[in-house]
């Protein structure tokens, strides 16, 4: 459990912690937050519900919002996060380390007279300047991976599967970053519409433009989430196109193979009324026929331009 103060004076007991962040908190730090804040923290069930209903609402006087599927890092698998927001301090509940929540801890350290609704809002500002930099990382490798892809130089068929575990892989983290946003994002609707806990019109003009930057990077995301289907079809075709040349060959080499065996087989037959086989050339004949019988196919073929 991290106890960030502003300003700096004593500990959860006397209220001058301005947020209390409990990362996968222990039932003893629980029952510690739960006696000094006179309130009931809400469980990790309570947090992971998809119901809307469950996850912003007010009891007792506390504002409690939560997001269900929160991506902390591409390292984390996802898990719930919840805030809860007191008149004089805001509590956060999550389950894993965040690069944000640091972020958001040094941007409160630095600020100055911070109010329990500040102070949130500071919070989901660093999450989504997190996000961001995140989607801009995803968008960095999608470049290199479309630069591989279609780079002159052909691409073996491992490298397409290896290109083909990319686009999966990096689609997953833009999964956990979508549904990590869509949670936000209502988080910050109904902040932008809260008239109690200190929220003035200051603060909704705050919460709207954070609305407005995460309809940003919903777009972005769209824009990266098309760029992505777009590279799993070149990839696919690429490989349809490597399989259509092997079927090529294997069919051409069928078709070339048929007559010289049919012919082999003709003079491979002991029968006695059989003049060529009593003929001196005959023998020299019968391999010039059947190279003949192998090239006249293959010389239509790539008439044709099958080959």
């Amino acid at each position: 459990m991290l106890i960030h103060r502003h300003p700096a004076r004593c500990g959860i007991a006397d209220g001058g912690a301005i947020w209390l962040d409990l990362i996968d908190p222990t039932p003893d730090e629980v029952h510690q937050v739960e006696q000094a804040c006179a309130l009931v923290l809400p469980t990790r069930e309570d947090l992971g519900s998809i119901e809307v209903s469950s996850r912003i609402d007010v009891v007792d006087g506390v504002l409690r919002l939560g997001v269900p599927y929160f991506s902390h890092s591409d390292a984390t698998a996802q898990s719930p996060v919840g805030f809860l927001l007191l008149p004089q301090r805001v509590i956060t509940l999550r389950y894993a380390v965040s690069p944000a929540f640091e972020l958001a801890a040094a941007r409160i350290e630095e600020a100055h007279a911070l109010t329990a609704a500040q102070a949130l809002l500071t919070i989901i500002e660093a999450i989504v300047a997190t996000s961001a930099d995140r989607l801009e990382h995803v968008s960095a490798e999608t470049g290199q991976l479309s630069s591989r892809i279609f780079g002159h130089a052909p691409e073996p068929g491992t490298t397409l599967r290896q290109a083909l575990a990319e686009l999966g892989h990096l689609e997953g983290r833009l999964t956990r970053m979508r549904q990590s946003a869509t949670g936000l994002q209502r988080v910050v609707l109904f902040l932008r519409d809260c008239h109690s806990h200190g929220f003035d019109h200051a603060l909704h003009q705050r919460a709207a433009a954070i609305g407005k930057d995460l309809e940003v990077l919903a777009e972005f995301d769209s824009q990266l989430t098309d760029k992505l289907q777009f590279l799993l079809d070149a990839v696919l075709g690429f490989i349809n196109i490597e399989q259509n040349e092997v079927i090529k060959i294997l069919t051409t080499v069928s078709v070339v193979s048929i007559p010289p065996m049919v012919l082999a087989g003709i003079w491979g037959m002991n029968f006695h009324n059989m003049p060529e086989l009593h003929w001196p050339f005959g023998y020299a004949a019968a391999l010039a026929v059947i190279a003949l019988s192998a090239l006249l196919p293959l010389a239509w073929l790539r008439r044709r331009g099958w080959v």
